[in-house]
């Protein structure tokens, strides 16, 4: 039982898209498919196709995203170790330094007040808030952050594309990057969008993807090439026409996944997990006495395949070790409890609890190793 085995739409789905394409043998540079790509994702997201940007995918949106906030280049930007290390990657690449702080127990994200702390002593130029592993976040209270701080805010929701949307989506113009990677509920191979309800900053940021350009050929900031193909938007298109069942079988697969939880009670769900959304990680925190790299161990001799989505925090990651970092308690206490199980298009209820049955069986050898002979 693999971890994950992504699902995009199958070619003939997608060959009418590509048959449009032909016609107007117009491939990059703001085609028709984009732009037909765009104004569908602003109704799927509920704002206006002025607020959307696409990208080639969710690091370069990042590092777009920063730049066109203006975080001065040098400055520090905050951010979670508890993240992917494309988090990290973006913000070296727009010039900035990371400074890693720990996450709230309860949501898995960083809290403003650790942000300030660092600001305390340290020049901060920019926040990216991460949205773990999709959980929706109270983004108008960030914007509220940022006004009354003057701190710069980026929401790094990589695998929110059904959290944030209409109503999760807050009023105000902070950039909120969504990943459209092929791992994610809704994917296109390689891809992003950024969802910032302020339609000047939106025309910086994809300024910032289109080598500095706006109407004309003039560049006015120093961009780089982050442009969608039309052969993106069209699995994008495509994809988007199945929207609506895939997210019911989506939305299936996670109650089967969140009863099999509360049926085991010392294990806990992400933050979040099954309030409604739906997101292509299903992840476990494991009781504290039992590490889940020795679980992961135990279900791979059962031909299970499990994954430590964040491995132990982006401090620990070789090319990041050198970077700044506050204390870390329950960015490494996660590290070692959290663990990613199989989760994907395909599973059934039925596959679901044999899974778990062989999750249980797995810590309860585990337990027995721990302590042999008296537990």
């Amino acid at each position: 039982m693999p971890v994950l085995r992504p699902l995009l739409p199958t070619a003939d789905k997608i060959f009418p898209y590509l048959q449009a394409i032909d016609e107007v043998r117009w491939y990059t540079n703001a085609g028709p498919r984009l732009e037909q790509f765009e104004r569908r994702l602003a109704g799927h997201f509920g704002v206006d196709a002025s607020e959307i940007v696409t990208s080639g995918n969710a690091t370069l949106a990042i590092a777009q995203s920063l730049r066109a906030v203006g975080a001065p280049p040098g400055s520090v930007c905050v951010m979670p170790s508890w993240t992917f290390v494309a988090t990290a990657a973006a913000a070296i690449w727009a010039g900035l330094e990371p400074h890693f702080v720990d996450v709230d127990r309860g949501s898995w994200a960083i809290r403003p007040e650790d942000i300030l702390d660092v600001a305390a002593k340290r020049s901060v130029g920019a926040a990216v808030v991460v949205s773990a592993f999709g959980a929706p976040l109270d983004v108008d209270a960030w914007h509220e952050f940022s006004r009354t701080s003057g701190i710069p805010v980026v929401v790094d929701a990589a695998a929110g594309f059904d959290a944030f949307r209409l109503n999760r989506l807050g009023h105000n113009g902070l950039p909120i990057v969504v990943s459209l990677h092929a791992t994610k509920v809704f994917g296109v191979g390689e891809g992003s969008v950024v969802i910032v309800r302020d339609a000047a900053l939106a025309k910086k940021i994809r300024a910032f993807g289109n080598f500095g350009f706006a109407e004309s050929r003039n560049a006015y900031l120093q961009g780089v090439n982050a442009k969608m193909s039309e052969y993106t938007a069209a699995v994008g298109l495509a994809h988007l026409d199945q929207w609506p069942e895939s997210r019911e079988r989506w939305d299936a697969l996670t109650s089967a996944f969140v009863d099999e939880v509360n049926r085991m009670p010392q294990l806990r769900l992400a933050p979040a997990f099954g309030d409604g959304w739906v997101s292509s990680f299903g992840l476990v925190e494991l009781p504290p006495t039992i590490s889940a790299t020795a679980v992961a161990d135990l279900l791979a001799q059962r031909g299970v395949e499990t994954r430590r989505w964040w491995g132990e925090g982006c401090h620990r990651q070789t090319a990041y070790q050198h970077y700044e970092h506050s204390s870390l308690p329950r960015t490494e206490y996660l590290s070692r409890q959290v663990l990613g199980l199989p989760f994907w298009l395909g599973l059934g209820r039925q596959d679901v609890r044999l899974l778990f049955q062989a999750l249980d069986d797995a810590l309860r050898e585990a337990e027995v190793r721990r302590c042999p002979g008296r537990c």
